[in-house]
């Protein structure tokens, strides 16, 4: 290498090392003898590339969600509300896809932010209530909207529960909505015709929306609505009207009575003396005894059953919206 080209060189690699410092420190033991600088570019740009993928690594762990569907639990929750339903004499609803995105992790971005739907975002961002957390008192009712759902009433019951296995977690929670006065109205209603379940379960992570801190929780939403156009329940069967009783039997005349024979004539009876009268002895009081209260028997209310599924975990929501 001459002279010339050895300055040339020079340059090349101080103006590479100005900019290869904007990725890494210059490292002090680098040797500042004329070499390859083809070589170091190739070695900064290698370092450049893996700082962005490392750092679109660190975006994608960052935006990942500790919460897992399971289609099974849904599945199962839906057949046990038809099961109810049969049962009273009310017709199945019909599965709606979008209903069912809206109950478990369809995207919403009402609320300012994306949220993700209803059971995976109350387990995402560890909370239960109807109002979606930090979304201005918003309902389901506005996600169904956004969806495109057009209802002419609809109701949400939620509630979650640490039961294993889904299809246990999906039995318990429906026992507890049937328990529950308001839930089994939005079950049994007979407007209703579509329903869409959806659930989420925090798998090894704590969830601390209810109270405490569980693992393993299962979060539960059942999304009914009446969309728009669906024909009335139809009417209730009328009630079997009695037979009409047979005529009775046509009687025969018959000839009246003889009148009754004259009885003999007889003297007057002797008549009979009046006895004296008797005193009657006054019953001496009794001493009435004071009622006493009877000791309550009534069964007080069970806080928790095994599992941790709590009476107060369970909320129902139902609103009646007519949609011109």
């Amino acid at each position: 290498m001459t002279a010339a080209e050895s300055a040339v060189d020079d340059v090349h690699w101080e103006e590479l090392t100005r900019t290869a410092a904007r990725v890494r420190a210059e490292d002090e033991d680098i040797v500042t003898a004329p070499r390859s600088w083809r070589r170091r570019v190739t070695a900064a740009t290698y370092l450049v590339a893996l700082a962005g993928v490392s750092v679109a690594a660190l975006h994608a762990v960052g935006n990942a969600t500790p919460v897992r569907a399971d289609s099974g639990a849904d599945s199962a929750l839906f057949s046990l509300t038809n099961q109810d339903r049969a049962s009273n004499g009310v017709r199945s609803l019909g599965g709606n896809g979008t209903l069912g995105a809206i109950g478990e992790g369809g995207r919403y971005n009402g609320c300012g932010f994306a949220v993700n739907g209803r059971s995976v975002d109350m387990i995402q961002r560890n909370y239960f209530a109807h109002p979606i957390l930090n979304c201005g008192g918003q309902l389901v009712f506005s996600m169904m909207q956004a969806f495109g759902i057009r209802y002419q009433s609809a109701g949400e019951n939620i509630g979650w529960n640490t039961y294993g296995d889904s299809g246990t977690a999906a039995s318990q929670i429906n026992s507890a909505f049937m328990n529950s006065p308001d839930h089994r109205a939005n079950i049994l209603n007979g407007n209703f015709t579509a329903l869409g379940v959806g659930s989420a379960n925090s798998g090894s992570a704590a969830w601390t929306g209810g109270g405490g801190s569980y693992t393993g929780a299962w979060m539960f939403s059942e999304e009914f609505a009446q969309l728009a156009g669906s024909p009335p329940p139809p009417p209730p069967p009328p009630r079997p009207k009695p037979a009409p009783r047979p005529p009775s039997a046509p009687t025969r005349n018959t000839a009246p009575p003889p009148p009754p024979a004259q009885p003999p004539a007889t003297s007057a009876p002797a008549p009979t003396p009046t006895p004296a009268p008797t005193a009657t002895p006054t019953p001496a009081p009794t001493e009435v005894p004071t009622p006493t209260a009877l000791p309550d028997l009534s069964v007080p209310p069970l806080l928790a059953t095994p599992g941790g599924l709590l009476f107060n975990s369970v909320e129902s929501v139902l609103e009646n919206y007519l949609i011109a």
